[in-house]
């Protein structure tokens, strides 16, 4: 009788209800156990002109110097080379490159601004005790 391999898990939190989720290492959505909703985990690139009504993952975004997102975001952490038009809520960093722009409020656990990148709106820099949840602490 073969044995059971155990699957390697990441707890990551509901971009809806920020509920505590248990998720396979290699999942790309699941739907949250406390609300139901579906929960996108993947990483994303823009590279092009993105106008939808929400860009929410549990995963990173990295907008390129080309691309752009008209829309709310949430995510992990996010890069931004290229532009953002609205509100960003990262549970992770953020950071604007020298291309970058970014168009709105900010809430994240970091903020890095590079010389030469634009950022206009209010910045609320939050404590990371959330992020280390969703790592279990195994950061370095």
């Amino acid at each position: 009788m073969r044995a059971l391999r155990s699957v390697k898990a990441r707890t990551v939190l509901c971009t809806h209800c920020s509920g505590p989720n248990e998720v396979a290492a290699k999942a790309m959505s699941v739907f949250c156990i406390h609300c139901r909703k579906r929960l996108i985990l993947e990483n994303v690139t823009v590279k092009s002109y993105e106008a939808i009504k929400d860009y929410t993952t549990c995963g990173n975004i990295v907008v390129e110097k080309r691309g752009r997102i008209a829309a709310p975001v949430q995510a992990g952490d996010l890069t931004v080379k290229g532009t953002v038009q609205g509100t960003i809520h990262a549970r992770g960093k953020v950071e604007v490159t020298r291309t970058g722009s970014v168009f709105g409020d900010v809430v994240a656990s970091a903020l890095r601004v590079q010389k030469g990148a634009r950022l206009i709106g209010f910045c609320r820099i939050r404590p990371t005790v959330l992020r280390e949840l969703e790592t279990g602490g195994d950061e370095s």
